[in-house]
C-alpha cells in the first residue's frame, strides 16, 4: 500500500476544484435489499435502466474486475453551471488518474460520473464525503447538498476513510417541502411524483394532479434541498 498516495490525490483534487475527496474499499455495498424493494414497488417509474443488474450496481468490481478502492470526489453545482458537468467532472477525474499513474504506471482505473451503473451516493457516504439525507441526497456538513459526484474505481489498495455520521437528527424539513409528497418516508422517493424526475426523465403526459406544481419551462426541482438547514440559504434556481 502506498501510504502517501491518498494525501497526494486529495491535494490534487482540491487544487482542481473538488471541495471534498474520500476513499472507500471496493467491496459490495449493503444497499441491495433497499434497492430491490424500491424497484419491486415500482418507485423507479419509467427508469427501467435501473432494473438492469441491481446486484452489479452495488458492486464496484462489476465495472472493474479486481477493484480494491474507490476514490470519491465532490464538486459544487456552481462550478458546473452552464456546462455539461459530466464532461467537466470526468476531465477533473482524468487529472487525478494522471497523478496516480505517475506513481503507479500499471494501475487500472474506471472513472464514473452519474450515468455509470453504480450507487455513487452510497459510495460517497462510505468514503466520508457526507451522509444521505432523508431526501436521499448526500449532505456535507460544510457545503450542504448542492454538489455532484465523481468516482475513480482502481485496483490499487488505498486506506479507506471513515463514513460520515448522519446529522439530520429529527429534522424533516425536506419531506415537508415536497409539494407532491414524493418523499414517502425518510430515504424512500417515489419518482412518479418527483418534479425533478417528471421534468427531466419522464416522457409523455403528466398527471393533471401534478402539472399544477410545474412552472413553465421548469427543468428539475430543488425544493427539498433548499429546505435543508445545511444549505444555509444558498439560492439555486430550478
Amino acid at each position: 500500500m502506498d501510504d502517501a498516495l491518498k494525501d497526494i490525490v486529495r491535494e490534487a483534487a482540491l487544487k482542481n476544484g473538488f471541495f471534498a475527496v474520500g476513499v472507500s474499499a471496493a467491496e459490495p455495498l449493503s444497499e441491495l435489499e433497499h434497492l430491490d424493494k424500491w424497484l419491486a414497488n415500482g418507485l423507479c417509474a419509467s427508469m427501467d435502466w435501473i432494473r438492469r443488474s441491481p446486484e452489479a450496481r452495488c458492486d464496484p468490481s462489476s465495472l472493474l474486475p479486481g477493484a480494491k478502492s474507490v476514490i470519491c470526489a465532490a464538486l459544487e453545482y456552481k462550478l458546473g453551471r452552464g456546462r455539461d458537468y459530466h464532461d467537466l467532472v470526468r476531465g477533473k477525474l482524468g487529472i487525478l488518474t494522471d497523478v496516480i499513474k505517475k506513481r503507479h504506471p500499471s494501475a487500472r482505473f474506471k472513472t464514473c460520473v452519474d450515468t455509470s451503473p453504480i450507487l455513487e451516493k452510497a459510495l460517497a457516504v462510505k468514503a466520508g464525503i457526507g451522509w444521505q439525507g432523508k431526501h436521499s441526497v448526500v449532505i456535507n456538513s460544510d457545503h450542504g447538498s448542492f454538489f455532484v459526484l465523481g468516482e475513480i474505481i482502481t485496483d490499487l489498495e488505498i486506506e479507506p476513510d471513515k463514513p460520515s455520521s448522519n446529522q439530520c437528527g429529527g429534522c424533516k424539513k425536506c419531506i415537508g417541502a415536497c409539494p407532491t409528497g414524493a418523499i414517502l418516508e425518510p430515504y424512500i422517493i417515489d419518482a412518479r411524483r418527483c418534479l425533478s424526475y417528471l421534468t427531466i426523465e419522464h416522457k409523455g403526459p403528466i398527471d393533471d394532479k401534478l402539472t399544477k406544481y410545474i412552472k413553465p419551462e421548469q427543468y428539475g426541482c430543488d425544493l427539498c434541498q433548499k429546505a435543508c438547514p445545511y444549505n444555509k440559504g444558498d439560492s439555486h434556481d430550478t
